[in-house]
């Protein structure tokens, strides 16, 4: 406390308790207020879990802190809740409370005051900043010492492998100039986690860094083996990346909403990859062009945002494919995703989801091999990234690479749920391959893409082979509606997609089949 007023501090509480910012409970304001006041009176050495526990939660006198970790939880919550209101509202009076972790005995520090947001912007940021501070322990992790401490070391790191986030942790934050300036974080991450027995749990929170509103939580477990600790705690830590980072996932879900309601020539270059991971959800034809034009011009605004070049890469791969741009224009647009797929593992060559690009944009020029080599690349950069597992699943799926392929889909979907059902048309695959029509049926109807004929050539040539000449038919009309000539070009164009023979050949025998429950019964007779 030295060179520290006693009235400033008092100043400084009374602020504190007054501030909305300040989100805690009625019993943890009275703790912050005894500690304070108990330090202030000189009788620091007295504040202790058991006259906590005694005086301010009104436990019994035959408390025992070994047996009732009530004030541990309390001082844990409160030191996040002083971290976050120091976050939103900055130091008063040049004075900071803080209760240093291992003691609840509060320390008084002379404060920083940090720029406001708008003086001193991140230099070169696109996408949202996230600060992670130090999850906190709950019960006794006295067998596991530093078990906290790495758990949030792999949260920090898994975000880190999403490059279009800038991540701190909190020695980051309480360096001087982080990041040549202000942090000004749009997130932040807390949590605490408890080891009892033979279970791992941690709770995590993320909340909008300017608003103080939590906006996610999520609760994660895992069994315990001592002999495999390690192990427990990094699985659990990707699940949390996953949930916050993925595509789809809580940071997606928080941005998303406003995204839309944002005029156009407002979006920043990550307002534009948000959007465009709401395009491919189900290739919807009708964001083609404006989004096209929206990541041209995120690329010329922002010409170091990795992201940006991605998301184009593989829009302008999806017009190829799928036929958004006019024919002649299609070979052109190959070529831009091949040119823009590269500039963006140039700018990024640690992001998944370059890698992403380069691979799609490889495997419609033809070259298969370079292909699969950039989404494994991807892959091994980013495990957590379901986006490139599904992908690479599917392709091996083409393949007929069932040994690689189903893995891969299939935990794609287990880790998230979430993501595009257009990749579920590998799993359809594998079943028409081993005749098991039912389970690709089922598989094929899950696909959502209105506008693309290969679910609903699946659903046609399951239903076929199953007699149901009704679905069938169905799925023929829908396709038709699309592409009116599909039929006449079906094996080039699968063939072309770089499908193994047999499937090219199961899948237009099946839809040969299928059309000929859906022609007018003389067309069939002449069949």
């Amino acid at each position: 406390m030295s060179g520290l007023d006693e009235a400033a501090i008092r100043r400084e509480l009374a602020r504190i308790l007054d501030s909305r910012a300040f989100d805690a409970s009625s019993r943890n304001r009275h703790f912050l207020s005894y500690i304070v006041e108990e330090t202030l009176a000189g009788r620091a050495d007295r504040i202790k879990a058991y006259a906590i526990a005694t005086l301010v939660f009104g436990r019994q006198a035959d408390f025992d802190p070994q047996v009732d970790s009530i004030v541990r939880i309390e001082a844990g919550r409160l030191r996040r809740a002083l971290e976050r209101f120091y976050l939103m509202a900055g130091s008063g009076e040049m004075v900071r409370i803080s209760i240093p972790r291992g003691s609840y005995v509060p320390s008084f520090e002379v404060g920083r005051e940090a720029p406001s947001r708008t003086d001193v912007p991140v230099a070169g940021r696109s996408g949202p900043a996230i600060l992670v501070r130090p999850f906190d322990e709950e019960g006794d992790h006295s067998a596991y010492p530093s078990f906290t401490r790495g758990f949030t070391r792999q949260v920090i790191v898994g975000l880190t492998r999403y490059t279009q986030l800038l991540v701190f942790g909190a020695e980051t934050a309480m360096s001087p100039e982080p990041h040549g300036g202000s942090l000004d974080p749009d997130y932040v991450v807390t949590g605490g986690t408890c080891v009892s027995g033979d279970r791992f749990t941690a709770d995590v929170l993320l909340t909008d860094a300017r608003t103080g509103r939590c906006v996610w939580g999520g609760l994660f477990t895992h069994d315990l083996d001592p002999a495999a600790i390690a192990t427990a705690r990094d699985e659990v830590a990707s699940a949390v990346v996953r949930s916050l980072a993925q595509p789809y996932g809580a940071l997606y879900a928080h941005k998303a909403p406003e995204v839309e309601g944002k005029p156009v020539r407002s979006l920043t270059a990550y307002d534009c990859v948000i959007r465009f991971y709401q395009y491919w959800r189900t290739f919807d034809r009708r964001m083609f062009a404006m989004l096209r034009e929206d990541l041209e011009d995120a690329i010329r605004r922002e010409p170091c945002f990795a992201d940006a070049y991605a998301c184009l890469s593989l829009l302008l791969a999806d017009g190829y494919r799928y036929g958004y741009v006019a024919g002649d224009e299609r070979a052109g647009c190959l070529a831009r995703a091949l040119t823009l797929g590269r500039r963006a593992v140039d700018l990024a060559p640690l992001s998944s989801h370059s890698h992403h690009a380069l691979g799609m944009a490889y495997w419609f020029g033809g070259d298969v091999p370079s292909a699969v080599a950039a989404l494994e690349t991807g892959l091994h950069l980013n495990p957590n990234d379901t986006d490139i597992m599904a992908e690479l699943g599917v392709r091996y799926a083409n393949l007929a690479n069932w040994e690689r392929a189903v893995p891969l889909l299939e935990g794609s979907y287990m880790r998230n749920p979430a993501q595009p059902s257009t990749y579920r048309i590998g799993l359809a695959l594998w079943h028409l391959w081993h005749g098991r029509f039912e389970a690709a049926l089922s598989e094929a109807r899950k696909v959502d893409a209105p506008g693309v004929v290969y679910g609903y050539a699946a659903e046609a040539v399951a239903a076929a082979e199953l007699g149901l000449w009704h679905d069938a038919a169905t799925a023929v009309r829908a396709l038709r509606a699309i592409r009116p000539d599909y039929l006449l070009h079906a094996k080039a164009d699968l063939t072309q997609r770089n499908l193994h023979p047999r499937l090219v050949e199961l899948v237009t025998a099946g839809l040969a089949k299928a059309a000929g429950a859906s022609a007018p019964p003389a067309m069939t007779c002449a069949s």
